[in-house]
């Protein structure tokens, strides 16, 4: 594509060149201080600053900075993060990773640490741009590998087709020029109520850079579904009280710097245990398979197909099998629980129910979304015929 660097300017992550004058604005920012103190607890402040100056690369950044910090969230925030599925992966192809969606930054964070851990390339991670209005998340991010991806309401429905076009360009001229791998979301922000889908306009937006052949198009993007699955998920009272809002007709609006808030909520709330799961990668027979079907048919098939690798690779916890048990009135899974898993959970219902009347909401009907977002993967499992006994 001719003129590829400035072509893309609007959207691209910063190039080396760049990184020397960027580190020097975050490490300025005063919100740095709030956000070192938790990850790099056993530096001053100065010293971080020291350290983020000496950055002249992306992967310095990533090298010296985030990989060491996500570390850090792991082991003061999570009982162990495990990952399993990495013998899909083959850092001779580049990859556009479709992960569902449960925290605003942790997701692709600890991805990133996966793939390092596992010797294979870290990616370029889209975000939306409501997340990068904090001018130390927008820094940051832009020097991390990240794409700009302009959210729908904020623009008309021509410019959002015009932007989608664009970053549908901009990720396959990163996997099949720049060799880079992409890490995208399933859908249009997190999923609020634990029901991991793929919406179809994901995919049809990444056909507007692929011609006319759907299996040449789609084959050529290398598509490698992720799971991840939190045992206690982040911000999962925060999504109950804006879901329960909004089902009883409550307007919702955020509050200023609500998402850095919610990043640093997602950053420093208790996990337990975490896993993530590389799934197998579509293949092209499965491809042309859904080639057979009417055009208008086509994305929502690879959506389904996505989904199913989905919802096998995500890995249940005890707070999944007991919110589901809670919610049915069974015990159908209490083999998988202990009795002291099953108090711990009974505490983390009452001190949530607390929490939604300082809010403000319905804590019994915020309390049935609460127990959803953990039952919902198990319901998911089972509508697809998987055995959990």
């Amino acid at each position: 594509m001719e003129n590829t660097q400035s072509f893309f300017d609007d959207i691209r992550a910063y190039h080396d060149e760049e990184i020397p004058a960027v580190v020097e604005k975050i490490a300025s920012d005063p919100l740095l201080i709030p956000a070192a103190q938790f990850v790099f607890p056993n530096l001053d402040i100065e010293q971080v600053r020291t350290l983020i100056s000496s950055c002249r690369t992306t992967d310095d950044i990533q090298r010296k900075i985030m990989y060491p910090a996500i570390g850090g969230i792991i082991h003061r925030t999570m009982r162990r993060f495990t990952t399993s599925g990495c013998e899909f992966l083959s850092d001779k192809n580049s990859w556009l990773y479709i992960s569902n969606h449960r925290d605003i930054t942790l997701d692709a964070m600890l991805m990133q640490y996966a793939l390092f851990e596992n010797n294979l390339p870290t990616t370029d991670i889209s975000l939306g741009d409501n997340l990068l209005r904090t001018p130390l998340v927008f820094e940051l991010c832009k020097a991390n590998y990240m794409i700009k991806v302009i959210r729908k309401d904020d623009v008309s429905m021509r410019e959002f087709l015009e932007n989608s076009k664009h970053l549908s360009e901009y990720i396959r001229y990163r996997i099949n020029e720049a060799h880079r791998s992409v890490w995208i979301a399933q859908r249009n922000g997190r999923t609020k109520d634990g029901v991991d889908m793929t919406e179809p306009g994901i995919i049809k937006m990444f056909g507007l850079s692929g011609g006319c052949d759907f299996v040449e198009s789609f084959d050529q993007l290398h598509i490698a579904p992720v799971a991840i699955s939190y045992q206690y998920e982040p911000c999962d009272v925060f999504k109950a009280v804006e879901l329960c809002r909004r089902a009883t007709g409550q307007p919702y609006h955020k509050a200023e710097n609500e998402d850095f808030l919610s990043i640093l909520t997602g950053i420093k709330a208790y996990k337990g245990d975490a896993n993530m799961t590389f799934c197998e990668p579509i293949r092209r027979d499965e491809l042309e398979q859904i080639a057979q079907l009417p055009r208008a048919e086509q994305s929502k098939a690879l959506a389904e197909v996505i989904d199913r690798r989905i919802t096998a690779g995500y890995k249940l916890f005890d707070t999944n099998y007991i919110a589901y048990d809670i919610k049915h009135g069974t015990r159908r899974f209490a083999k998988y629980y202990s009795k002291v898993a099953e108090q711990q959970f009974d505490i983390y219902l009452v001190r949530s129910n607390a929490q939604f009347e300082v809010m403000g909401v319905n804590k019994d009907a915020a309390r049935e979304i609460l127990l959803g977002i953990y039952a919902n993967p198990v319901e998911a499992k089972l509508n697809q015929g998987i055995n959990l006994d």
